[in-house]
């Protein structure tokens, strides 16, 4: 059986160590795994590769969405106006109290399929329900051939036994494309008062089954108001007395945060996820990217949610923040192109504790995306990549080695079915939660 592969005829945005910009290049791979990525005149193919033409793509790593609820595909729009706790109270909450499973499975077919279309090969699911049908939705990805870290939501009401129960039983499965990490959440109402405990005891059991735990962040200021109140403490103070900061953390947006957390964040090696564009829709603050940088913390990007995004486009979240940096800042080089693109790959990849992704580099997964260029003038590469292409561009998407997207098509599932398959629910679903989608404008 063929197993050796080679992609040829494109320019290779490694992302490797040296960064380097390989024209006329060539990538080849074996058994999911890459073996080269060179120019075309420094590597013999031998007669029995499978060789691809490029036709003059760019070649990159899969793009890596560190914040992505991809369970929120089906309500998309229906979040439109709310600040934070209306969004909450209003919509999300009464989803998860309400939703059918099945629901829930077609609204990550939906999330992961516009992912795959746009770039992203891994994404970080942080808050997957407890009573979501875990077997449909991990074969849901195993179909699709994507990457998935799922937060299982954990619950201080709930018996840790029943979380570990299932993380243990869908972790590392469909071929290792699926992880199981905890998803918490930081103190926000009353009744939140047993959470420390629950915290100690969900990073002991973290760092027993090599897992990570992500968990939103300083993203609102009611957030932190309530931890001040409740234990005078900031966020990220609270976090690292109760041991919920360190390398295999994952912290969520950080719209407020302070000097001092940055400096605690730094010094445990947390990591900290940017999603600029649902944090501008939202209007819940600025993250100080280039203060976060300067200390050091690694620092991914992500979507956030169909809900308070109303898209899962990666390309569209680098221009999104480098435009919010540069124009709040009054500078040009306030965030390069350069800075923004580490973010959605190699440092997403660091962000996750996947050695193996982020970068075009000898032994590691075989996930890179073909993007089209061939209708746009490319003075700039890296500028261009961030500033001129969005999802559509596109062309094909690899993972493990694995085609997953063909010219656009995602090859796993039937995409017109799922479509049509939502928009039969989204109706009913709008009725379910009792909301309205009006325009200002009159629609009859």
């Amino acid at each position: 059986m063929q197993s050796m592969k080679a992609v040829t005829n494109i320019t290779a945005v490694t992302m490797d160590s040296k960064r380097r910009i390989l024209s006329d290049a060539v990538i080849v791979f074996d058994k999911g795994i890459l073996s080269a990525i060179e120019k075309a005149e420094a590597i013999d193919l031998p007669a029995d590769c499978e060789v691809i033409d490029g036709n003059g793509c760019i070649a990159m790593p899969g793009l890596v969405d560190t914040h992505a609820h991809a369970d929120q595909s089906l309500l998309r729009g229906l979040g439109d106006g709310l600040h934070w706790m209306p969004f909450l109270d209003d919509v999300i909450d009464p989803w998860l109290l309400r939703r059918d499973p099945a629901d829930a499975v077609l609204a990550n077919q939906l999330s992961m399929i516009e992912m795959l279309k746009n770039g992203t090969t891994c994404f970080v699911s942080p808050n997957v329900d407890p009573s979501d049908d875990f077997a449909s939705l991990t074969k849901s990805v195993g179909r699709l051939g994507i990457r998935a870290i799922l937060g299982r939501f954990a619950m201080a009401t709930e018996p840790l036994n029943d979380m570990l129960e299932v993380m243990s039983r869908w972790h590392g499965t469909q071929s290792g494309l699926v992880s199981m990490w905890f998803g918490l959440d930081v103190p926000r109402r009353p009744g939140d008062k047993d959470y420390p405990e629950f915290y100690r005891a969900v990073r002991k059991e973290a760092e027993n089954l090599s897992v990570g735990i992500v968990y939103h962040f300083c993203s609102e200021a009611e957030d932190a108001a309530y931890i001040a109140s409740n234990y005078g403490q900031r966020p990220a103070e609270w976090s690292r007395d109760n041991n919920a900061l360190g390398e295999n953390v994952l912290l969520i947006n950080g719209c407020q945060i302070t000097p001092l957390e940055i400096e605690i964040i730094s010094n445990t090696g947390t990591h900290l996820t940017h999603s600029p564009v649902a944090n501008m829709k939202m209007a819940t603050g600025i993250l100080p990217v280039p203060e976060v940088l300067s200390a050091g913390i690694n620092l991914g990007i992500g979507t956030d949610g169909a809900l308070n995004n109303n898209g899962y486009d990666m390309f569209a979240e680098m221009k999104t923040a480098c435009l919010l940096q540069n124009s709040s800042r009054r500078s040009a080089m306030a965030l390069t192109p350069e800075t923004v693109l580490e973010m959605a790959t190699i440092n997403g990849a660091k962000a996750i504790g996947r050695k193996d992704l982020g970068a075009l580099e000898t032994g590691k997964k075989a996930d890179f995306i073909l993007v089209d260029v061939n209708k746009l003038p490319l003075h700039n590469l890296i500028s261009n990549l961030v500033f001129a292409i969005n999802g559509s561009h596109v062309k094909d998407v690899y993972i493990d080695g694995n085609q997953v997207v063909d010219k656009g098509l995602v090859l796993g599932v039937n995409e017109e079915l799922i479509y049509a398959k939502a928009r039969d629910r989204a109706e009913d679903i709008r009725r379910l939660l009792n909301l309205t989608a009006d325009t200002f404008w009159p629609m009859t």
